[in-house]
C-alpha cells in the first residue's frame, strides 16, 4: 500500500507572485490515479474423517484497488474483491453452479492521513496490527477508525502505537457491536545479524446481538449461551506476538521466528491460543523460494472467531500443522503449495484431517 505527489504547485504559486511578463504558469498535472491487484486460481484437496467422502474444489479470486492521493499525505483508498459480501474471512470464490457469473464488492473503501510521526484512517481499511492469523485473518478488513503514533529514531530502537476503533455490527436503539483496542509494538537490533519485534495489544469487544451474525460466516464454533441469541464468554482479549529475523544465512536465505500468544479474560475456561511459525527464504525475484513450517492451539473461546483465520473447517477449537513453500518462476508471479494437518482441540474423537492447496497468483 506508493503516495507522492510533485511540489509543482508550490512552484507555481511562487511563479504567478512573481508577476512575470510571460502570461499564467502552466498548472502542475493531477495527481495520479493508481491502479493495482492480484488474481490467483487455487487447486484444493480436503479429507473429511470419520468415513465421511473427500472432496476437491477449484477457487479463483480477484482483487483490483485504486490509490488517490489527494496531496502527498492525504491518499483515498478503494478496492473490488471477489467473494461472498457476508464473509468477512474470505474473498474466494468456488467455481461451479453451473457456471454463474462471479459476484464483487468493496472490500476497501477508506482515506489516510499520514506524517511522519503519525497518521489516522478512516472507513474500511487493512488490518493496521502486527498480526497472525490465529486473531486476524488476512482478509478481514476493519471497518471504523484507526490511528498511530511513532516514536524512536531509524537504527535504534523504534515503536508505534497503533489505536483501532471497530464498528462490528451497527444497530438502533444502542444493540450495536464494536471493539476499541491498542497495540504497542517496538523493534530493536540485537546485534549486526539479528533483528527483534515485540508487539502486546489488547482487544475489548463489545458484542451486543447476534441477530446480524451468520453461524458458519461469524459465529464458527465460539459457544453460545442458552437461546442461542449471545455469546457464552465475552471476549477481552490480551495478544502477545514476537519476531525474530536473521541475516546470517546469506541474503536469499533470511529466517524468521514468529510467536502469537493470546489470552480472553472474558471467558472463564477454554480462553487461551498461540502459533508458533518458522519461515526460511524469500520469495522477491525469479528462482527464489521460501519455506514455512508452523503449528497452532486455539481453545474454543480463546479469540472471536468471526475474524480469526478460515484456513481449515475449524474456526476455533482447533490443533493444527502448517507446512508451505512458495516460489517465483517469473517476475510478477508466486506458486505456493501448503498441507494443513488439523483436528478438533477439545473433543472425544480427535481424528485428523488433511487440505491440500496448491496456488498461482499473479499480481499487477
Amino acid at each position: 500500500m506508493t503516495r507522492a505527489l510533485t511540489g509543482l504547485t508550490l512552484v507555481a504559486g511562487l511563479w504567478a507572485g512573481a508577476g512575470h511578463a510571460q502570461g499564467a504558469p502552466t498548472p502542475p498535472p493531477p495527481p495520479a490515479l493508481r491502479f493495482s491487484g492480484d488474481f490467483r486460481v487455487r487447486y484444493e484437496y480436503n479429507t473429511r474423517g470419520n468415513g465421511a467422502p473427500n472432496f476437491d474444489r477449484e477457487v479463483v479470486r480477484l482483487r483490483l484497488g485504486m490509490t488517490y492521493p489527494l496531496r502527498q499525505d492525504l491518499v483515498v483508498r478503494a478496492r473490488l474483491a471477489t467473494g461472498d459480501a457476508g464473509d468477512p474471512n474470505s474473498t474466494d470464490v468456488t467455481l461451479g453452479s453451473f457456471v454463474n457469473d462471479l459476484s464483487f464488492s468493496l472490500d476497501i473503501a477508506s482515506v489516510e492521513l499520514n506524517r511522519p510521526r503519525w497518521g489516522l484512517v478512516g472507513g474500511k481499511f487493512s488490518n493496521p496490527l502486527l498480526s497472525t492469523e490465529l486473531l486476524w485473518d488476512g482478509d478481514v478488513n476493519p471497518q471504523g477508525l484507526g490511528g498511530r503514533v511513532t516514536f524512536g529514531k531509524p537504527g535504534g530502537v523504534t515503536g508505534t502505537l497503533t489505536g483501532l476503533y471497530f464498528v462490528v455490527d451497527q444497530q438502533v436503539a444502542d444493540t450495536g457491536s464494536d471493539m476499541a483496542g491498542a497495540q504497542v509494538a517496538v523493534r530493536t537490533k540485537a546485534g549486526a545479524r539479528w533483528q527483534v519485534t515485540a508487539a502486546a495489544g489488547y482487544y475489548d469487544y463489545r458484542i451486543r446481538s447476534l441477530v446480524n451474525a451468520v453461524a458458519g460466516e461469524d459465529i464458527r464454533g465460539n459457544r453460545l449461551a442458552p437461546g442461542n441469541t449471545a455469546y457464552l464468554s465475552d471476549f477481552n482479549l490480551l495478544n502477545v506476538l514476537v519476531t525474530v529475523d536473521y541475516s546470517g544465512f546469506g541474503e536469499r536465505f533470511p529466517l524468521r521466528i514468529v510467536g502469537d500468544y493470546v489470552h480472553n479474560s472474558g471467558a472463564n475456561d477454554l480462553n487461551t491460543g498461540w502459533e508458533a511459525d518458522v519461515y526460511v527464504g524469500r520469495v522477491t525475484r525469479p528462482g527464489e523460494t521460501r519455506w514455512r513450517y508452523g503449528y497452532a492451539v486455539a481453545q474454543t473461546d480463546a479469540m472471536l472467531a468471526a475474524f480469526g483465520q478460515d484456513n481449515t473447517t475449524l474456526g476455533t477449537n482447533y490443533e493444527i500443522h502448517q507446512l508451505a513453500v512458495d516460489g517465483v518462476p517469473i517476475p510478477g508471479m508466486l506458486l505456493t503449495g501448503t498441507l494443513y494437518a488439523y483436528r478438533p482441540h477439545e473433543a472425544a474423537l480427535r481424528q485428523y484431517r488433511a487440505r491440500l492447496r496448491l496456488n498461482a497468483m499473479v499480481t499487477f
